[in-house]
């Protein structure tokens, strides 16, 4: 069972790299077509290199933007779920302790209930009407 699990991450991680790699290849190729376009095409002037320029930073901000804001998300959830855990972790504990305790009053209850009924039939006295209605 363990091994199923450590072979899924491992076919995530790939997976992974393999996209990681494709958007590798994909970002060359595109850095490398404008690197040509600059070189060969005397009508790519400076103007528009530099309205590339400020598209790419554009969308850099922006990617990062997005990804601080995910991160944050992340971050607010991860805080929550911790805080449940360790709320729920605080209930079982109080919970555990109860069920002990109550289960050590209930063999105390026994005890003294057989003391009881011992005393009972150690005493030759008579207790009042009362007193043994109580």
């Amino acid at each position: 069972m363990m091994g199923a699990r450590g072979g899924g991450r491992r076919q995530e991680r790939q997976a992974l790299m393999a996209a990681f790699a494709v958007a590798l290849l994909m970002g060359t190729a595109v850095y490398f077509r404008i690197w040509a376009r600059q070189s060969d095409d005397p009508s790519f002037t400076a103007d528009d290199r530099e309205e590339l320029r400020r598209q790419f930073e554009h969308a850099n901000l922006e990617a990062m933007d997005e990804s601080a804001e995910w991160r944050m998300k992340y971050d607010t959830e991860f805080g929550r779920n911790r805080q449940l855990e360790d709320e729920l972790l605080k209930a079982k504990t109080t919970l555990t302790a109860s069920a002990k305790r109550l289960e050590s009053l209930q063999k105390d209850n026994e005890m003294l209930k057989g003391q009881i009924e011992s005393m009972k039939l150690q005493c030759n006295c008579t207790v009042p009407a009362k007193i043994a209605q109580e």
